[in-house]
């Protein structure tokens, strides 16, 4: 395979139900796309073989790509995708708690990539010496790593990369800074956010995102509008359910949206439901 999306489904069935509908909205927009899910028996215990057969591919991870030492960290296997994507050429990463518009236009997407060695959603641009993000203290990041001249608010739901000697050495550099562990940043899901050690990998490789800012996905708390579903659905590829706990008129996006993708594939959608409630890592963030 060339080309496709990758997903991540690991260490709780609720994430196996995510990564099912987000392959089912994107099946459903167009049947032609490839999705595959790196996931673990834990995540896809919920599943049939019936449902499995959604993705194209199912990838099972080795235990240095989600753990150090007994501790299961999902998020580190980010930096790893480089090496466990199956596709050859391109691949679009896109967290498991999303769900594609049946508007999305898929060429367009890819298309648009056509120049772009490697890239990552954004808030745009943040100065090293204003304050950098809610996850890192800017003095903080002076103290660990005082030649950082770039930053970014990132948002790694989804990255773009070709495959190649670029994307090889962002992933791996950001590995290393994450491992090395002299940068102090915010908790998150009981980890560090990965998105500061993406952004120490750029900084080193002196790569920006192709377009600042770039939001693919309408994720209302970082959009700080709320929009019609479908306005949501013609304005953005997909909408995202990220964040501990979903709001009423989020969780009536998302479940729209996922039965606009039920009924054209004639195939039952699975019930999310909020992460707080069923993930004691995500009780605050």
């Amino acid at each position: 395979m060339d080309k496709g999306f990758l997903t991540l489904a690991l260490k709780h069935p609720l994430y196996g139900r995510f990564a099912y509908n987000l392959a089912l909205s994107i099946k459903a927009c167009d049947p032609k796309q490839k999705i595959s899910v790196i996931a673990d028996d834990i995540a896809l215990s919920h599943l049939h073989e019936g449902q499995k057969m959604i993705f194209d591919r199912i990838i099972k991870p080795k235990k240095k790509h989600y753990y150090r030492g007994d501790k299961c960290l999902p998020l580190i296997c980010k930096f790893y995708l480089n090496e466990l994507t199956p596709y050859k050429l391109e691949t679009q990463f896109v967290d498991a708690d999303m769900v594609f518009s049946q508007f999305a236009q898929f060429e367009k997407l890819w298309s648009d990539m056509t120049e772009v060695q490697w890239t990552m959603a954004n808030r745009g641009i943040n100065e090293p010496d204003k304050g950098i993000s809610e996850w890192v203290d800017s003095n903080k990041l002076k103290e660990a790593y005082s030649d950082v001249n770039q930053w970014y608010d990132l948002s790694s739901e989804w990255i773009y990369w070709k495959t190649g000697e670029l994307a090889d050495s962002i992933f791996k550099k950001a590995v290393k800074y994450y491992d090395e562990g002299k940068l102090l940043t915010r908790s998150f899901a009981g980890d560090k956010p990965d998105e500061p050690f993406f952004c120490l990998a750029l900084n080193n490789q002196n790569h920006a995102p192709h377009k600042l800012p770039w939001q693919p996905t309408y994720w209302q708390p970082a959009i700080r509008k709320i929009y019609n579903i479908m306005e949501i659905k013609k304005q953005w590829y997909a909408f995202s359910a990220g964040g501990n706990h979903l709001s009423s008129f989020q969780q009536k996006v998302y479940d729209d949206m996922v039965k606009n993708a039920s009924y054209k594939m004639n195939m039952q959608s699975m019930t999310i439901f909020n992460k707080r409630n069923q993930l004691k890592e995500r009780n605050i963030i």
